[in-house]
């Protein structure tokens, strides 16, 4: 039982941390802070850029937290 905590407790941590990553990833593309990435910023990453399109979900023109979620780079 203790050994199936530990190892819980150590996959908890790790998805924790690749969420934290993906945060702080669309914090640094989200140059003005405004809660989405434009197409204007996004145009500093060329593998999101490739993609943008496909990730923009409700074709708006700008990627949110959600949609960048699914961004394979």
């Amino acid at each position: 039982m203790k050994n199936l905590a530990i190892a819980l407790s150590a996959a908890v941590m790790t998805l924790a941390s690749v969420g934290a990553q993906a945060n702080s990833d669309f914090d640094k593309l989200d140059m003005n802070g405004d809660g989405y990435i434009s197409m204007e910023e996004a145009k500093a990453h060329d593998g999101l850029m490739a993609q943008f399109n496909e990730l923009d979900a409700d074709q708006d023109g700008q990627l949110s937290q959600a949609e960048f979620d699914n961004y394979q780079g």
